[in-house]
């Protein structure tokens, strides 16, 4: 009998999907409690989460889904590079 390798491709592939979109839901909510901690004004919070969820991407070894870490230089980081389209 031949081994069909099709079943375990596509699991591996459902399961890589589901991890970038688990990655992305705890990056998100992550900037969303870092923005409120620092009283970024509401209107702003998707924005933040876009950038900060870019961020931890090509940053993942600083991601840690386990701890919110409550820095306000990702406020600053951000802000310095997207003020520009608030202006």
């Amino acid at each position: 009998m031949i081994d069909n390798p099709l079943p375990d491709q596509v699991m591996e592939e459902k399961e890589a999907l589901q991890k970038a979109v688990d990655f992305e839901d705890y990056c998100k909510s992550h900037a969303i409690e870092i923005a409120t901690h620092y009283k970024v004004h509401k209107d702003l919070h998707d924005d933040f989460a876009e950038w900060y969820y870019s961020y931890m991407e090509q940053n993942s070894d600083l991601f840690d889904p386990c701890f919110i870490i409550l820095d306000s230089d990702y406020i600053v980081d951000w802000w310095e590079a997207e003020s520009y389209l608030y202006d």
